[in-house]
């Protein structure tokens, strides 16, 4: 008889499928790591890359993952049916008995329901850990540009200041500037020295910052990121106003579907409490080899239960009631949160923006053409010292200046998507 190949395999590995399956998650896993390093050697990582790599390491990720398992194996506990007891009793005659609970009444149902809810909820507790996650790569991510940015500025006045120095060197020299300048030359370009020291410092502990979202253990000092805080505009978000953004909100916050899941599951354990006043019917089968019962048989069936007389489980009804109403007001506290965080994320996203279309390319590039004007002054003797060092610091400080205004327009636009729940456009 001819079998497929496949149906070969499975016949003489019976675990192969599952072999197969986990190979696969191998596989996936594999490809996702691919994706977020793939551009590391040439390119740098991208946002993109760095969130994929977020996604499937960050230790606040799996953690959440974790809880989610934990909470899912907590509703197999609550389905599952209590062991029998085997109870012998060593006596002339010997007894065996075997009893098991009839748990298929309310209180059975009330604890599934309320497990699955408890689940519910862990699970938009991962969804809102990735919510956060996100917005703090992105965040991240924006910080390392933006300290590459300043970098920049430090690494050009750093230049400047050299050049500066070694023309005023050649000056006194030849006895056309006093040593006053030398001296002033000297300290500038040991201030830019350590400003650009400092900005390397900040990039550094920025890129240690994001590797560390990323669940990278072993930190790469070779780490490079790809990406621009060129401003793009964003219609979605400049149009929208705080009170249309925050029914849309409600509806998408896993941190609001979290809290609506955990009322359920205290009303389920509000009504589990109440029905553990009906008893719960317990089956035995015994059996009696030496000697038959007085009907004749050697086996008989028991019925018991489990009786309220001296507990009424008014305790447990009231703490039941109180971690309902508790949830309630978590609830309440969560739906005006959002509320809040819209308002604020909207708001600040606007004046965001304002000030970076005003600090664009073409605001840079008059700045830029002043200094170049200043130093050619400079060197013919036209404009002092102190005019030159004006118009270095004012571009200097102007193209932080707009670099910065990127920055926070591009992390309060994210700040308004993890306020609203989703995700957001990236440049």
């Amino acid at each position: 008889m001819h079998r497929h190949p496949l149906s070969a395999l499975l016949w003489k590995y019976p675990r192969a499928p599952h072999l197969a399956a986990a190979a696969m998650r191998a596989l996936q896993l594999a490809c996702l790591f691919a994706a977020a390093w793939g551009p590391l050697g040439a390119q740098g990582v991208t946002l993109d890359s760095a969130l994929a790599a977020a996604r499937a390491r960050n230790a606040d990720v799996r953690t959440a993952h974790a809880r989610l398992d934990s909470a899912r194996a907590e509703v197999r506990i609550a389905r599952s049916f209590a062991n029998p007891t085997v109870t012998v009793a060593p006596q002339s005659p010997y007894q065996y008995s075997l009893a098991a609970p009839m748990d298929v009444g309310p209180g059975r149902y009330y604890r599934v329901v309320g497990a699955r809810a408890g689940a519910s909820a862990s699970e938009a507790d991962g969804r809102d850990v990735l919510r956060e996650i996100r917005f703090q790569v992105r965040q991240t991510f924006y910080d390392v540009l933006l300290t590459e940015s300043v970098l920049d500025v430090a690494r050009s006045e750093q230049g400047i200041f050299r050049s500066l120095l070694a023309a005023d060197s050649a000056r006194v020299r030849a006895g056309d500037a006093p040593e006053r300048v030398l001296a002033k030359s000297e300290i500038e370009l040991a201030k830019a020295d350590a400003a650009a020291s400092r900005a390397t410092a900040d990039a550094r502990a920025a890129k240690l910052a994001l590797q560390q979202l990323m669940g990278i253990s072993r930190p790469d000092t070779a780490f490079r990121v790809s990406g621009s805080l060129a401003v793009s505009p964003m219609p979605a978000v400049e149009w929208a106003t705080a009170d249309s953004l925050v029914e849309s909100a409600l509806r998408m916050r896993p941190d609001v579907d979290a809290v609506r899941r955990r009322v359920d599951a205290s009303a389920a354990a509000a009504s589990l409490a109440k029905a553990m006043l009906i008893p719960v019917p317990q089956l035995a089968l015994v059996q009696q080899r030496d000697q038959p019962f007085p009907n004749g048989q050697h086996y008989a069936l028991g019925v018991g239960a489990t009786v309220p007389v001296w507990n009424w489980l008014g305790g447990e009804r009231s703490r039941a009631a109180a971690s309902l109403d508790q949830s309630r007001i978590d609830e309440e506290r969560t739906r005006a949160r959002v509320v809040s965080e819209v308002t604020g994320a909207v708001d600040q996203f606007h004046a965001a923006a304002l000030l970076a279309q005003r600090l664009d390319e073409r605001t840079i590039a008059k700045a830029r053409a002043a200094l170049e004007t200043a130093r050619y002054a400079y060197a013919a003797g036209a404009i002092s010292y102190v005019e030159l060092l004006d118009a270095i610091r004012s571009d200097g400080q102007l193209r932080a200046d707009a670099a910065t205004a990127a920055h926070d327009y591009w992390v309060s636009a994210a700040a308004v998507m993890r306020a609203l729940g989703r995700e957001t456009t990236t440049p």
